[in-house]
């Protein structure tokens, strides 16, 4: 056990001697007298983050080397202690590793589920003391941060809003009648027999609105739910509740700013979501090559799909759209709002061990269930298997030869990005180190991270191929004056 997490700090070690500083997983800290008093800052932002490494003993100043005359029992207690004065208790993995003829203390703080966050220095209090990982360093959360979370600890229903102005004649009648052909063939025994109105009642599609006490009874609305599922134009309402896509002309948003470079494309998209889902697909299909694509559409369909189904539709976040950025080497997917619930990274990724099935906590929960039901206007339904698609999205891409898609999380926002690369975790070590090589004549020194994003390298891959051009004297160092990162270049 011990030996497992020696080696996990030790490339750790060597990837932060590459890149210079330390990183958005892991926090290095001297500690050589005393335990940092920064220490819960960073125990808070991992447990609220995606979760992250901690190594006590360190020098980063001094090139990640070991802090002589360090303490290790005493700095692993104090570690301990410091856990203790969170809130919820912060119960990490604490182990004492040897490292280059010295003992470094190395901890693994996880992620805490959404129900337990924010964790929180206790004397602080959750608005004082609550942090969140940002690059290699901890932010204090805003107070919108810190309310949003302690909101999540109930379901949300504001996918059951009223849409106030909205009428019957909103919805699209198509979609309609396919979403109670589709309840009624699923569950004859419940809707076979039952007025179209008084299913849609009962689907929360529609609300009685009894602030209009003009109607007895109150006049029949469609809820934010029902108007996104099957409304004709639910921007109407809502005008940013849609999709925005942005094709660059490079690798990065940077491109765009420099010299004459442009968008190459870009469109608003917008309808109920079985029509926008469609429409972003057949967009993206016609600017990335239908007949040869580089993503599976599937892919595309199913990220866009759990983009729209789980985003926040919260008041705060209504005016805020999902966000489809194409690269040249990526697609990124953005929706407003963090994942929910049960649901964390790991979780994600893991499907359930006696089923098969991924564990599924859902944000928006009658929107979810409508979308089972709902159907595309070309035919098939937009979620017709339930919570599983992200192992759908697992499997077409590991189908297609492609890395698997890459998550990013945090509180106001989520990410997945899909490369087109082929897999380069399954490159020989020699591949690698070729490919580094290559991209470096391209350019006159590059930081490991610019390297990482560039290939789409593992941390791993990156420091094994780096390790190996540095030992051969075939990659020098360089440091640039007015660039605190560290760069390396082809000798030559």
């Amino acid at each position: 056990m011990v030996d497992d997490y020696t080696a996990k700090m030790t490339e750790l070690i060597e990837l932060m001697r590459l890149i210079g500083n330390d990183t958005q997983q892991c926090e290095v800290k001297e500690c050589k007298r005393k335990i940092s008093s920064t220490i819960t800052d960073t125990l808070s932002a991992f447990s609220n983050g995606s979760g992250g490494w901690i190594i006590l003993g360190l020098s980063e100043k001094n090139g990640f080397t070991p802090v002589e005359g360090f303490d290790a029992r005493a700095m692993q207690e104090a570690l301990s202690q410091a856990c203790e004065k969170m809130t919820p208790v912060v119960r990490p993995v604490i182990v004492t590793c040897p490292f280059e003829g010295a003992n470094l203390v190395f901890a693994r703080i996880d992620e805490m589920l959404p129900r337990d966050k924010p964790c929180f220095t206790t004397a602080l209090g959750p608005h004082g003391g609550s942090f969140i990982r940002t690059g290699d360093g901890d932010r204090r959360m805003t107070s919108y941060e810190v309310d949003r979370l302690i909101e999540e600890h109930l379901q949300p229903t504001y996918d059951l809003d009223i849409v106030p102005d909205a009428t019957t004649d909103d919805l699209d009648p198509q979609l309609v009648a396919g979403l109670l052909a589709r309840v009624r063939e699923q569950h004859p025994r419940v809707f076979a027999d039952r007025d179209g109105i008084d299913v849609l009642l009962d689907l929360q599609v529609l609300r009685h609105d009894d602030s209009d006490e003009s109607e007895v009874g109150g006049i029949l609305r469609p809820t934010l739910a029902g108007l996104l599922a099957l409304g004709r134009y639910p921007q109407k309402f809502y005008p940013r509740l849609g999709i925005s896509i942005a094709v660059f002309p490079g690798t990065s948003r940077d491109d765009v700013f420099r010299g004459d470079e442009r968008l190459v494309a870009s469109k608003s998209v917008v309808g109920s979501i079985p029509v926008m889902i469609d429409d972003a697909v057949d967009s993206l299909m016609r600017w990335i090559g239908a007949k040869k694509p580089d993503y599976p559409p599937l892919v595309l369909r199913e990220a866009i799909a759990n983009a729209l189904t789980h985003r926040d539709y919260s008041p705060d976040a209504r005016g805020t759209q999902v966000h489809i950025s194409v690269f040249t080497d990526r697609i990124e997917i953005t929706n407003p709002g963090g994942l929910y619930g049960m649901v964390t990274h790991d979780v994600l990724a893991s499907p359930h061990p006696v089923t098969g099935a991924p564990f599924v906590s859902t944000r928006n929960q009658f929107l979810f269930t409508l979308l089972e039901s709902t159907p595309y206007p070309g035919g098939g339904f937009v979620n017709p298997e339930g919570g599983d698609g992200y192992q759908r999205i697992a499997a077409a891409l590991r189908e297609a030869g492609i890395e698997p898609a890459t998550t990013r999380n945090d509180i106001n926002t989520f990410t997945m990005t899909i490369t087109k690369q082929r897999t380069m975790a399954n490159s020989s070590p020699g591949d690698v180190v070729k490919a580094i090589m290559t991209v470096l004549e391209r350019h006159s020194a590059m930081s490991v991270k610019e390297i990482m994003r560039e290939l789409q390298l593992t941390p791993l891959a990156a420091t094994s191929g780096m390790r190996e051009l540095m030992k051969e004297g075939r990659v020098a160092r360089v440091k640039f004056a007015d660039d605190p990162a560290q760069r390396y270049r082809l000798k030559g």
